[in-house]
């Protein structure tokens, strides 16, 4: 069986992995948020859409970005513990 501060340190790469993701969604968002909001149609339903898209998409990145972070603080935090309570 793993040792609590390898089980620890494979958290903490899986959560930089979802960071760094979501990360990049985000900015792929960002730096092409103007074809979401120019979509090319006389639809406006269809703009809409594309609009909408692409807001849910910077929230959903955001949302992501932001639970990752507490969780690795969280993680921090009980590492700390163990250490301090010398497992």
């Amino acid at each position: 069986m793993k040792k609590t501060s390898d089980k620890v340190e494979e958290v903490r790469t899986i959560l930089d992995t979802i960071l760094g993701l979501s990360q990049t969604i985000n900015d792929l968002v960002e730096n092409g948020i103007e074809l979401f909001f120019e979509y090319p149609s006389a639809d406006k339903g269809k703009k809409w859409q594309a609009k909408r898209l692409a807001n849910k998409l910077l929230a959903l990145a955001t949302a992501t970005i932001s639970t990752t972070e507490k969780a690795q603080n969280q993680i921090e935090l009980v590492a700390e513990k163990l250490i301090k309570d010398g497992e």
